[in-house]
């Protein structure tokens, strides 16, 4: 899967394997996104801190901490990007978390597997801030239609 041409999206790629770090790197790189990579839960905070991200891509053991809590960190300091979890357990074993978006297992079974998961979640990001602008906009609508009318002078 193609990101459109001239719409890099912006990816986080933490994990404590260096050589997982260089595959998704240059994989997702070769299909169109735009990748910063950290070996450390420091690492990607400190990235997170400078830069704006479509979507973080986390294993979810690091050395001395967990993708979790870098997960939790981007649901505070920026609410707005897609989170995927990478992880040999499967989907179920973790239970349904709201602030990711997806999941991805390891070992990979395809490269294009994990840029689908990716762009998924952009995807479902984008449509939940359209749906909550719709939203918004419903309220605003209906706040105005259910308005008093004014009091209208008497006709002498």
């Amino acid at each position: 899967m193609e990101v459109a041409p001239g719409a890099k999206r912006g990816l986080l790629v933490v994990d404590d394997d260096e050589d997982i770090l260089r595959l998704v790197s240059v994989a997702m790189k070769a299909r169109g996104f735009e990748v910063s990579t950290a070996i450390t839960l420091a690492d990607g905070l400190a990235l997170l801190e400078h830069t704006t991200f479509d979507v973080v891509l986390t294993d979810k053991n690091l050395k001395g901490a967990t993708g979790l809590e870098l997960i939790d960190a981007v649901a505070v300091r920026a609410p707005t990007t897609a989170v995927v979890l990478m992880t040999a357990y499967p989907e179920g074993a973790l239970g349904r978390l709201p602030t990711i978006d997806g999941y991805v297992g390891k070992p990979f079974r395809s490269l294009d597997l994990v840029a689908r998961a990716l762009q998924d979640a952009i995807d479902r990001r984008e449509r939940a801030r359209q749906r909550q602008k719709l939203l918004d906009q419903l309220g605003e609508v209906k706040s105005a239609l259910t308005k008093p009318a004014p009091p209208t002078k008497p006709d002498v």
